[in-house]
């Protein structure tokens, strides 16, 4: 009987072995890069529930989420500062363990980035502007392919009341053909400027805009049976 009970007990800590192997192996990192669009930037000027924050919900429920990372983004951030951290590469501190940008991207299983939104929104975008911003694009990409080569979702940008549409539109064909060249997922959001209920009274998305972001980024993940 002692032996029988020995060898139950053996054979429930493989099983739990084997099991808490295949579900370690399944759990995700999520990394996020980007401006006031990342962190889910609120009218109060406060950051409210993201699409990184209902992505990371998601995989919580499901106990596949390993570490969530939203720490290399920044309100205001532009895409020359965003390519100088990468390059620097920089450290940032995280329950007392440093933690390097490079490092992040590199160990991300699923990497957001939205960049441009704070820096273009406000301006008149001339053809130099677009100029400037697709070779600063391309050289960002290039800086992330060097690190991760796949599950990268980019955000397009949309129209504010302070810019044309047009113009917008041809920033994020810049957007669209750099990403795909480099084998990306570009995620279209340009028409959310048409949902009225995403705006309460400001240029910035509320968490119903959000919502919808993340559900777009939701049907491109392709990890296994991760959602």
């Amino acid at each position: 009987m002692k032996k029988k009970l020995i060898f139950l007990t053996l054979i429930a800590i493989f099983f739990t072995y084997i099991i808490y192997y295949f579900t370690k192996n399944d759990e995700i990192t999520i990394v996020s890069l980007g401006d006031s669009l990342s962190l889910g930037m609120t009218p109060y000027d406060i950051n409210g529930l993201s699409y990184n924050d209902y992505l990371k919900e998601e995989f919580e429920k499901k106990h596949k989420l390993k570490e969530y990372i939203p720490n290399f983004s920044k309100s205001r951030l532009t895409i020359k500062e965003l390519i100088y951290e990468i390059k620097e590469n920089k450290t940032i501190t995280i329950k007392n363990k440093s933690l390097s940008i490079k490092q992040a991207i590199a160990k991300s299983d699923i990497l957001t980035i939205a960049i441009g939104f704070d820096e273009l929104s406000n301006i008149n975008i001339t053809n130099n502007i677009k100029k400037e911003f697709m070779s600063d694009f391309k050289e960002l990409l290039s800086l992330i392919k060097s690190l991760k080569t796949n599950q990268v979702f980019i955000l397009s940008l949309y129209k504010t009341n302070n810019n044309d549409y047009l113009s917008i539109a041809k920033i994020n064909a810049i957007i669209r053909d750099i990403t795909l060249s480099n084998s990306f997922n570009f995620i279209d959001i340009s028409s959310l400027f048409k949902q009225e209920d995403f705006f309460p009274n400001t240029y910035y998305l509320n968490y119903l805009g959000h919502k919808k972001i993340y559900e777009k980024i939701k049907k491109e993940v392709v990890i296994n049976s991760k959602l």
